[in-house]
């Protein structure tokens, strides 16, 4: 089985600033953060709601389905620093009806709604954490439920939002739009893509989308897909030696201008710029 169908899906931290939601996750994921040397701020909520988190390095943090976050670090983070799982409750749901022990992580997974930040996690349980993102199959998922076992039993936490986020509160029928929106954008994000054509496409109209799209991401339509090729862009910039005029094709823009303009209104610097202060952080 792949990765890219595996239930627990291991994925670098972004090397550049984060926003809403991490732009490659589907709404009915949770997300498992570990941040790696440089400190994060964790924005959850939003509106009046929003609050801000400092986290230091060696900090976790879950993160529930549904819940707006923003994640920025202090500065460009390397490969392989910092580590991010992602997840599903269903299949553990499923598997509880099997396997009760699984049913352990049902509160752990409820307060995740508010996001739980660990506190004082010794390097034990943060090698576990790491070494899941090594390993496939049934080795990675076994691996992954001991940690999951360890953080539900885990009595020094926070909860870093004041209400829960459930997964029902935009409505059934609008989250699944979404959902669906978010599948296939994701999987085209560098294809010509419109409100309209994907509207049709996940069965709803453009308005009933735009307004529960945005709700659900804290983004529109348009600049969450800007802000999904603009992640690869980042990636590229700062794993390969492909030209800048080559990446911005790549990714989905469709001139060098426009590339260069939302890159610099977002990151706050050029393409150019953002690979060499990448690369001098690396040295």
């Amino acid at each position: 089985m792949s990765d890219a169908n595996a239930t627990v899906l291991c994925e670098e931290p972004s090397p550049f600033a984060g926003r809403s939601f991490d732009s490659r996750s589907c709404l009915h994921d949770h997300e498992l953060h570990l941040i790696g040397s440089a400190p994060a701020c964790l924005r959850v909520g939003s509106g009046a709601s929003e609050e801000t988190h400092a986290l230091a390095p060696g900090a976790v943090v879950l993160l529930g389905p549904l819940l707006p976050h923003t994640l920025r670090f202090a500065q460009c983070v390397e490969p392989d620093d910092g580590l991010v799982l992602r997840f599903s409750d269903e299949p553990l749901r499923r598997g509880a009806a099997i396997f009760p022990e699984l049913s352990d992580v049902g509160p752990l997974l409820s307060r995740a709604r508010q996001g739980v930040h660990f506190v004082g996690l010794g390097a034990e349980t943060l090698s576990k954490l790491r070494r899941v993102s090594t390993l496939h199959g049934l080795a990675r998922f076994s691996a992954f439920t001991a940690v999951l076992n360890e953080l539900s039993q885990w009595t020094d936490f926070r909860l870093l939002a004041r209400t829960p986020v459930h997964a029902d509160a935009a409505g059934p029928g609008r989250t699944l739009h979404v959902q669906r929106a978010l599948h296939h954008i994701r999987n085209n994000y560098a294809e010509p893509l419109s409100l309209s054509e994907v509207s049709a496409l996940v069965g709803t109209s453009r308005t009933s989308l735009s307004r529960s799209f945005r709700r659900a991401t804290g983004k529109t339509f348009t600049d969450f897909i800007i802000g999904l090729r603009l992640a690869k862009a980042c990636r590229l910039l700062t794993s390969t030696r492909q030209h800048v005029s080559s990446i911005c094709y790549e990714v989905g823009f469709n001139n060098l201008s426009n590339f260069n303009r939302h890159f610099r209104r977002l990151e706050g610097m050029t393409p150019g710029e953002f690979r060499a202060r990448h690369a001098g952080a690396g040295r």
